[in-house]
């Protein structure tokens, strides 16, 4: 009896057929996961601005099912408050224009370029909401299957948003209390500071060596106490762009002589070799002659603190390519190498055990503040025990963008702190 051979050819070519078919569901499913487990918003919109696909984070910041999501545009997928009114269909309101999403992806489409890290505040989606939602937006174009398509992320930051604005606002009480303080300080410095002046003077009677070191010492604490509280007043002046500056042109090399006659006799006190070097024949440039005193004083001011007796404190100008260079150089303690990137920080002291020398922690952070008013820049070089070089570069003429500065400004602090 002939038996036929069973014909496996079809089982078997279907047998595979099956198992590629399976193999690229369970791809899909695998990938389907993993776009649900993404922790940020993810909406796959095609060119007709129809959502396709969204994950489960998309869900949870809608709150909304998916079938109230998918096939839907952006809009209605997102809960648009616009359209939720029933008057507008999604890229037809006033505000759609303007929508940063509809704006983005657009220009994804027809760039064909991602955009990455666009935060907004939402002014329509979500209109279930109490707080207006912060988001950082990233579009990214994809091909499918011949077709177009965007990745819309869409990432919550709300709660960081809330924070830094927590954080700004307490900065500013910090910053109004700071300021409040000091301002409250001066008139009664002032008048402390009279006092002292007359009974030194004799004026109230004869003073005997001892009640005048005690009231010498006395003064000298006040002054300190004075220079800081005008140090912490010029820094929140300068640091909020309220400070007034006064650019006209002038000579640049007789306002650095100006400075350095200022502080000889703090030099020659001190024992220091103060010298100044005119090194080119036209040092004219527009600037804010006060700032500018204020600057150089403070640099020269710093380098005779911190060198010892015998010491020298050269400081020169120039005029090259255009630009003026100050140079402030000392035979000093110099800057530790781990500390000169921090020294024009606020507050900030070096601290040197068994040679602390006082100060306010503001000199340079006000230097360096000036120095960006006049659009210029300040290098620092130091090596320890052998001393300090400060560079200061200079256009010869500000930008104009500084150069209008809000002269209300000056006034409104004044106000802010009285």
């Amino acid at each position: 009896m002939n038996r036929e051979k069973p014909d496996n050819t079809v089982p078997a070519t279907l047998s595979k057929a099956e198992t590629i078919e399976k193999f690229i569901e369970e791809k899909r499913k695998n990938l389907e996961a993993i776009f649900d487990a993404v922790p940020v918003g993810l909406l796959l919109v095609n060119e007709d601005l129809i959502v396709v696909r969204v994950n489960d984070a998309i869900r949870r910041i809608a709150k909304r099912d998916y079938d109230q999501i998918i096939n839907k545009s952006f809009g209605g997928a997102l809960g648009c408050k616009m359209i939720a009114s029933g008057k507008y269909h999604c890229c037809e309101t006033p505000h759609c224009k303007i929508c940063p999403l509809r704006v983005n992806i657009l220009r994804v489409f027809e760039t064909f370029q991602p955009v990455r890290g666009v935060e907004f505040q939402s002014d329509t989606y979500f209109q279930d909401r109490n707080t207006r939602l912060w988001f950082s937006l990233s579009v990214e174009p994809v091909d499918i299957d011949g077709r177009k398509y965007v990745v819309v992320c869409l990432n919550d930051i709300t709660e960081r948003k809330l924070s830094e604005e927590k954080l700004h606002e307490t900065m500013e009480m910090k910053s109004r209390f700071i300021s409040t303080v000091s301002h409250e300080l001066r008139t009664p410095l002032a008048a402390i500071k009279e006092g002292l002046n007359i009974v030194l003077e004799g004026e109230a009677g004869r003073l005997n060596k001892k009640q005048k070191q005690f009231l010498e010492l006395s003064r000298r604490n006040v002054d300190r106490l004075s220079m800081l509280v005008n140090d912490v007043l010029d820094f929140q002046k300068l640091e909020s762009g309220r400070m007034r500056f006064d650019f006209d042109p002038g000579d640049m090399a007789e306002t650095v002589k100006e400075a350095a006659q200022t502080m000889a006799p703090v030099a020659k006190k001190a024992e220091i070799n103060m010298s100044v070097e005119i090194k080119s024949d036209c040092c004219q440039a527009v600037f804010d002659h006060n700032r500018m005193i204020q600057l150089i004083t403070n640099l020269l001011s710093n380098a005779i603190k911190f060198t010892p007796a015998g010491g020298k404190v050269v400081i020169s100008i120039d005029r090259q390519n255009g630009e003026m260079v100050i140079v402030v150089s000392d035979t000093g303690m110099g800057i530790p190498k781990d500390d000169l990137p921090r020294i024009f920080e606020r507050f900030y002291r070096i601290r040197r055990p068994g040679k602390e020398i006082p100060g306010t922690g503001l000199g340079l952070p006000i230097v360096a503040q000036i120095i960006e008013h006049h659009g210029g820049k300040i290098m620092a070089d130091s090596e320890p025990d052998k001393g300090t070089t400060f560079t200061i570069i200079l256009p010869l003429k500000p930008p104009q963008d500084l150069n209008e500065l809000d002269s209300a400004g000056d006034e409104i602090l004044e106000e802010t702190i009285s």
